[in-house]
């Protein structure tokens, strides 16, 4: 590696350097930059220049080597050359794709652009999903952004269409079939393990196109960054040491249950463990870890995959989704016969999940013997930092607050004569600003609860009792559930009391 330290860079010459590359910023996740505190000042067939305030930081490096190889020039800069480039570089791709779409919109050229700087557009917003939606003389392009479809910007019917072709183009489909879903991927060059899944749907106006992104290049998230307590870590810890049995993350779709397994598989990588995986699909790549895609035309399905993946000598397993019976019975007997296995499953609380297994044709005394954990969990968006202010709840939000027993029930457990005195209290909530697009929330973070089996619901599991009474029990040992964690996130000005509403409303 070419490493270079003692150059000063100063803030001006920064900004050099930042208007000559104007993209190059992008090219590293905003929340990267910010942690590490290094900024891509140039990027050239000759190399990539970096200036960071610690060039010595050994994961900067690794991060670094990763994502660009080795010819890499180093700058130390300080903490205010750093909040300069900041500062002064904002990339305004809304204005660069409306001039685009204005422009002589239907050239090749300019849809590659159109396209091009949409999917940067999106990761610049740190956008886990773009939907390109037709209707009647125009196109919609909407980001999901912590989890709310927000609308981006519109384009003409004709552009639409080129973009749809070009896009489909990418993802190796095929432009002259408009009649029935595909789906494909795309990886762009630019942005290293970074990868879009494509899907395109028949609408009455033209095809829907949804990319799911696909972003792995920093995912090596702590427990504590996912939302976990300190006891919680201490209580998943000491279950996935364990040499078998079943770990279950449970929740709806989106509520982050596979990025929790996979923080847990990078725990626990190592060489003296084979690990390996069935996901349908693999949303990002664990080095170290041998991952299969479900593929149900090559007959490769949940059920087949494990039977085949357990002739491979495996010590961890995750199983992507528990589906039906067959898999639901095949898993829990890996997880009894000697092998960790991590699954996930679709209930709205932890209890719930015993009650599935025994649903899904699962023995009762399997259940009770294999399962060591079930995290559930939601996601909650955090309030935007950069607009927080204290204020008292509204009387719509206070009125919704009282309308839920739950709520109240866990305002009560976490002090005596809160419900009474709520009113007078005040709380964080984001005003809107321009780096949260006006919502007041900016990224997102789980709210959980770990249901840890002990005799007591072991033997409740047997007589096959209610997903209530198991919790009723739960509780008798210190179970909290995740509305209690989501209220104790509230009043430590992480989310909203509004959040906890709209994700626990099933619960």
């Amino acid at each position: 590696m070419n490493f270079k330290i003692p150059i000063k860079v100063k803030a001006v010459l920064a900004d050099k350097a930042v208007l000559a590359n104007k993209e190059s910023s992008d090219l590293m996740p905003w929340e990267v930059i910010k942690e590490f505190k290094a900024f891509i000042l140039e990027k050239n067939p000759e190399g990539i220049k970096i200036g960071a305030v610690d060039p010595e930081n050994k994961s900067l490096q690794q991060y670094i080597r990763q994502r660009f190889g080795d010819n890499v020039t180093w700058s130390r800069i300080t903490e205010e050359d750093l909040s300069s480039i900041l500062k002064n570089h904002t990339y305004d791709f809304k204005t660069d794709i409306l001039e685009l779409i204005s422009n002589s919109p239907a050239t090749n050229n300019n849809i590659i652009k159109i396209v091009d700087k949409t999917i940067k557009y999106s990761f610049n917003k740190k956008a886990s999903d773009i939907h390109i939606e037709p209707i009647k003389n125009e196109a919609v392009v909407r980001f999901r952004i912590d989890g709310t479809l927000q609308t981006m910007f519109t384009m003409p019917i004709n552009v639409y269409q080129a973009v749809v072709a070009r896009i489909k183009i990418l993802a190796n489909l095929k432009i002259d079939e408009y009649r029935f879903p595909q789906d494909g991927r795309i990886e762009p060059e630019d942005f290293y393990n970074t990868s879009l899944r494509v899907s395109t749907m028949p609408t009455l106006f033209g095809e829907k196109i949804a990319m799911r992104v696909l972003d792995d290049s920093h995912k090596n998230l702590s427990l504590s960054k996912l939302g976990l307590s300190e006891e919680q870590e201490r209580i998943i810890l000491g279950n996935i040491e364990k040499p078998f049995g079943m770990v279950i993350a449970s929740g709806p779709t989106g509520s982050g249950k596979t990025t929790t397994l996979y923080a847990l598989l990078q725990l626990l990588k190592k060489d003296g463990l084979n690990i390996s995986t069935l996901e349908d699909p693999i949303e990002y790549i664990l080095m170290g870890v041998n991952q299969t895609q479900i593929n149900p035309r090559a007959k490769l399905t949940f059920p087949s995959g494990l039977r085949a993946l357990l002739r491979q000598d495996p010590d961890i397993i995750m199983v992507g989704e528990i589906r039906d019976s067959e898999t639901s019975v095949m898993a829990t007997n890996a997880a009894m016969t000697g092998h960790l296995v991590f699954t996930t499953i679709h209930t709205n609380d932890a209890p719930s999940s015993f009650i599935r297994l025994l649903e899904m044709k699962v023995e009762d005394f399997v259940v009770s013997s294999t399962v060591n954990l079930v995290i559930a969990q939601r996601l909650v968006r955090k309030i935007c930092k950069s607009c927080a202010k204290k204020r008292k709840l509204s009387p719509a939000i206070f009125n919704k607050i009282m309308e839920r027993k739950d709520i109240v029930a866990a305002l009560e457990k976490r002090k005596e004569n809160l419900v009474s005195e709520l009113e007078k209290h005040t709380f964080y909530v984001g005003a809107g600003c321009e780096e949260c697009l006006g919502t007041g929330y900016l990224s997102r973070i789980g709210i959980f609860e770990l249901l840890q089996p002990n005799k007591e619901i072991h033997d409740l599991i047997l007589r096959h009792e209610s997903a209530d009474v198991i919790k009723s029990a739960a509780e008798k040992n210190g179970f909290q559930d995740m509305i209690t964690d989501g209220i104790e996130k509230v009043f430590k000005g992480i989310t909203t009391f509004d959040e906890v509403l709209r994700t626990t409303k099933n619960v």
